[in-house]
């Protein structure tokens, strides 16, 4: 794309860090009545992106995701910072549960797919960042997503249904270099293969994880 705007059809977008705000809202209830008080507390989670590895971390719960990929090869680790350990899933993991997502969808925060179905606007600017808007109906759902072309971030993705909505709205963006923080290592942690759940059973860590999961992976 001219201009040194990427294309966000690509598998490598650029090296980037940002900061976000999720904020999730329930709709009426069935009988109309406003379910506001049960909405959840917005949650504050940072982003770190290049070729090879994503990291997603939710400091207020003490939560982070790490995806790295070998060629085609996509492995996923749950980090758990308060007990310093990591649930690690293999490619076949994430096949056999139906949760191996595209990498593309992964490094865009919103899958492509549904970007390709949403009405394009033009080209325009916010606070002199290049950025373009995104509005439609895909899946019964209701999408406005506005990304920056310089990065091939996401500025907002709001999602809206009869049950629900979810609105995420980017704070700060950095390329990866300049970010003023960094991802907590998780290089020492203990790795706790997915596929050992069913011989860990007694082990307290074990048994948080699969409660969190809703899965029962004993034998």
């Amino acid at each position: 794309m001219p201009g040194g705007l990427v294309d966000l059809a690509s598998t490598n977008l650029p090296p980037a860090a940002a900061e976000y705000r999720t904020t999730l809202s329930k709709g009426p209830g069935e009988h109309g009545h406003d379910l506001a008080d049960a909405d959840a507390e917005p949650v504050t989670w940072r982003f770190w992106r290049d070729a090879k590895q994503i990291v997603i971390e939710r400091p207020q719960l003490g939560l982070g995701e790490l995806w790295q990929r070998d060629g085609k090869t996509l492995i996923h680790r749950k980090l758990y910072h308060g007990d310093r350990r990591a649930l690690e899933f293999q490619e076949d993991d994430l096949k056999m549960l139906g949760s191996k997502p595209a990498w593309q969808k992964l490094a865009l925060l919103i899958d492509p797919a549904v970007l390709e179905r949403l009405e394009a606007g033009s080209e325009d600017r916010l606070d002199g960042k290049p950025v373009r808007e995104y509005q439609g109906t895909v899946a019964g759902a209701k999408w406005h997503v506005v990304i920056r072309l310089d990065l091939g971030l996401p500025v907002l993705i709001e999602r809206e249904t009869a049950t629900a909505a979810e609105r995420t709205e980017l704070l700060n963006a950095y390329a990866l270099g300049s970010a003023p923080w960094q991802p907590i290592p998780s290089d020492s942690y203990e790795i706790v293969d997915f596929a050992d759940l069913g011989d860990k059973e007694y082990d307290p860590f074990v048994v948080k994880v699969q409660a969190q999961m809703g899965h029962d992976h004993r034998h």
